[in-house]
């Protein structure tokens, strides 16, 4: 009884301290788990809407971009943190972020935060990222900034610029500079010409005032002597009164050059089989345009002899034009070879194509181009079948 007695005092002596350890841990992990469950949700109730805003003004101090963060969720919103993102890069915009407080945002609130430390000399389209308490990310609709404030969405006035008779292979960079309180995108454009004496007219939306347009060839500025109209550079013109610029280059003088002209055909066909050939076009580099193609000319300076299948020649345009140092592929055509006499196992076809003077016509002078100084031809054997 004793040794009984004693084995009870050690069993309850153990196992009372255990049940309160493990009822103490078991208390622990529920409250754990109802601190967890309440907060996820929490986390999910949040519902926090960013609304960007900003004057679109000219003078220093009269612009600013602001977030207001709208609360529409039943409990207390605490953001930490608003990034700017660029929506081309998908990275933030700078090191820092646009708050350096934390922002409580009571339930149906709103909130303004300025956040012009980030917006800064900034151009570009961004987003504005809010980071709650609870882990949350909200963001704003993407808003397009020029140099730190919100660009306005529609210009009440259009400028239009327009340059003529550029030479080919140069830049070109118009830049429209705002003079007082006038506004105009965008300020700069650059384009590249293609071909010589092209012209080309460029809009921008602007607000009302004067601007001075700059015409740049190569980064340089473009010498007055070159210009007819407008006589100087930079233009000033002013809106609403005059609304466009006209820089009329003195254009290059354009002399064709001789096109080459080739046949590709097989040398070897089956005679009664249809087999086709492709006349090829060259445009030397040296050419100051492009060149529309004489399709008609082609074909009616096309001769065949030999023995193929009457009216069975079918030809088809392939290329329209051709750019300068361009070999292309003009025209297919297609015919058969006819069966040699009995006294021979196989018989000939000559393609010939004649000097042709307006195998092309210039793009921009509506010059005729001519084609190789010689007629080009090309022999195609039909072998009877086996």
């Amino acid at each position: 009884m004793v040794g009984m007695a004693i084995i009870l005092a050690i069993f309850f002596t153990t196992l009372i301290p255990l049940y309160v350890y493990m009822s103490s841990l078991y208390g622990l992990l529920s409250s754990e788990m109802n601190y967890r469950r309440i907060r996820d949700v929490d986390r999910e109730t949040e519902d926090l809407k960013l609304l960007v805003e900003g004057k679109s003004g000219i003078n220093q101090g009269d612009y600013g971009v602001s977030v207001v963060l709208k609360n529409t969720s039943p409990l207390l919103i605490r953001v930490e943190r608003i990034w700017m993102m660029n929506v081309v890069t998908g990275s933030p915009v700078g090191d820092t972020p646009c708050i350096d407080r934390i922002v409580d945002v009571p339930p149906g609130w709103n909130v303004t935060v300025n956040v012009d430390v980030c917006t800064q000399g900034f151009t570009g389209r961004v987003q504005f990222i809010a980071i709650t308490e609870r882990g949350r990310l909200f963001g704003s609709q993407p808003v397009n900034l020029l140099q730190g404030r919100i660009m306005p969405g529609i210009f009440p006035y259009t400028l239009t610029v327009s340059i003529i008779n550029m030479r080919r292979g140069s830049d070109y960079t118009i830049e429209v500079v705002p003079l007082g309180d006038a506004d105009i995108h965008p300020r700069s454009v650059t384009y590249k010409a293609t071909a010589s004496n092209e012209n080309i007219s460029l809009s921008f939306g602007a607000t009302a005032g004067t601007f001075s347009v700059y015409l740049k060839e190569n980064g340089a500025l473009v010498r007055t002597a070159r210009l007819v109209a407008p006589p100087n550079n930079p233009a000033n013109v002013t809106l609403p009164d005059y609304w466009n610029v006209v820089f009329i280059l003195r254009g290059n003088t354009i002399r064709p050059v001789t096109m080459g002209l080739e046949i590709s055909a097989p040398r070897r066909v089956l005679a009664g089989v249809s087999f086709s050939f492709d006349i090829v076009l060259s445009l030397p580099s040296q050419a100051d345009e492009d060149v529309r193609i004489n399709y008609d000319g082609i074909i009616q300076a096309m001769v065949i002899r030999g023995d193929y299948e009457p009216n069975t020649l079918d030809c088809s345009k392939v290329k329209d034009t051709l750019s300068p140092g361009s070999t292309e592929t003009v025209a297919r055509c297609y015919i058969i070879a006819a069966e040699p006499p009995q006294n021979r196992t196989a018989g000939s076809i000559t393609i010939t194509v004649n000097q042709i003077q307006n195998c092309g016509t210039g793009v921009s002078s509506n010059l005729p181009y001519p084609s190789n100084s010689d007629s080009v031809n090309i022999q195609v054997r039909g072998q009877r079948g086996r």
